[in-house]
């Protein structure tokens, strides 16, 4: 059984319970832009993603749906069973014309893409790992004032054959009227409570 996360999360967003460095080795590897801080012993872990700074993840049309994601995280090789993800996300977008957007998030092994204005929509594994999950809104300013703060309860297998990466994915059928807008992750913490088994078939 994996070490559940647990329901309650502190003003700064981390949990609890901490738990020991994870040793070297069988580790996961954070994408350009983030960190991960591995934790736990033997199967049991508990990887920490945090985004180092705002990151533009769609470039949004003139009121249409589009998706796109950004790679955050990838899995050590092996069969990996995720158990619970905690997410604590903020949006931003640089046109005050999107300030009613609601784009819906998500964890992924698969990046989003394309005319689709919600996760899942055709490909589910865009959303399996965390979400969907829906932000309220897209405010322009200097600070993420439309966050989402999320734990879901997963308990499924990546088989060792199947994608090990992890994609923050975004759609919506956006509603600029005032030519192309870069949405942002401005904020983002990812708290994902897995197991490892190295062995297929254990």
């Amino acid at each position: 059984m994996g070490l559940h996360v647990p329901r309650e999360v502190g003003d700064s967003g981390l949990l609890a319970i901490q738990l020991a460095p994870a040793p070297s080795g069988l580790v996961g590897t954070a994408a350009s832009g983030w960190t991960a801080v591995e934790q736990g012993a033997g199967t049991q872990r508990r990887t920490i993603i945090d985004l180092t700074s705002p990151l533009s993840v769609v470039t949004t049309p003139d009121t249409a749906a589009l998706s796109d994601g950004v790679l955050c995280y990838t899995f050590p090789a092996g069969q990996i069973i995720v158990h619970e993800v905690y997410g604590d996300v903020g949006m931003e977008i640089d046109d005050a014309t999107n300030v009613a957007d609601t784009p819906e998030v998500g964890l992924g092994n698969v990046i989003v893409s394309g005319a689709i204005a919600t996760l899942g929509a055709s490909v589910t594994t865009t959303e399996n790992v965390w979400g969907p999950h829906v932000v309220t809104g897209c405010d322009t300013g200097a600070a993420a004032s439309d966050a989402i703060q999320q734990i879901s309860v997963k308990n499924f297998i990546i088989p060792g054959a199947d994608s090990h990466a992890i994609y923050f994915n975004v759609a919506d059928t956006w509603s600029n009227g005032a030519g192309t807008a870069d949405c942002f992750v401005f904020t983002a913490r990812f708290v994902i409570d897995w197991s490892l088994l190295p062995i297929e078939g254990v």
